[in-house]
Formats: structure tokens, C-alpha cells, sequence
């Protein structure tokens, strides 16, 4: 018998939309994979998830547990882009879990406006 997956729910928004997310842990890679099978978002990702070019940055709300911790290569990368605003997180870096359940993940699309 397979076992269940529990469901992780969430929103996602930016430029004009807004779309409720339901996956499971395993589905995607990381959440940078996820929003670029959901939503098209230009030039996002650009170094495909190794925490490096800030380009898939997101506002998190209500993100908790293990996931709300950042490791030391992505606060480097924050900091190299001069992102000071709290709740900022490269998607990549971001693994699919239950940390995400219930949480708002906005897509920020202009780097000047978390500084």
C-alpha cells in the first residue's frame, strides 16, 4: 500500500495573479521548480536553484518550522543583492514541506523595493 501524502496548501502571488497552490512534499524539487511550472515568471531562477543570482526572490508570510532558518550561502546571496527587508527568501533555497502549509509566498518583481 502507498502511503498518503499529506497535502501542503498555500498562495501564490505576483505580477496580476494569484493562485492557490495544492502539492505534497516530494512533488517539486524546491519551490523555485514549483513557481516555474505554475506561473510563468520572466527571467526567474537564472542560476536553476544554487542560490546565486537572487533572481527568484519571494516575500514569505507565516513561514515557520526549519524552513524559516537560512543557511549561510542564501543570507550571503541577500546580502550581496543589499536585500534588508525581514521575510525575504531566494524560492530555491526553499524546500516543499510542511513549513509552507497556510503560508502567502509573493514573488517579488522588482529588487529595488525590499531595500
Amino acid at each position: 500500500m502507498i502511503p498518503h501524502k499529506k497535502d501542503i496548501r498555500f498562495t501564490l502571488s505576483g505580477y496580476g495573479e494569484e493562485i492557490a497552490i495544492e502539492t505534497f512534499e516530494g512533488e517539486f524539487r524546491n519551490l523555485m521548480t514549483l513557481i516555474n511550472e505554475k506561473m510563468y515568471v520572466p527571467d526567474f531562477g537564472e542560476c536553476k536553484g544554487i542560490g546565486r543570482c537572487g533572481t527568484c526572490l519571494l516575500e514569505t508570510k507565516g513561514l515557520g518550522g526549519l524552513s524559516a532558518e537560512m543557511e549561510r550561502n542564501e543570507k550571503a546571496t541577500l546580502d550581496k543583492f543589499a536585500v534588508k527587508m525581514p521575510g525575504l527568501r531566494l524560492s530555491c533555497q526553499l524546500m516543499i514541506n510542511a513549513d509552507l502549509n497556510n503560508t502567502s509566498i509573493k514573488i517579488v518583481e522588482e529588487r529595488e523595493d525590499v531595500r
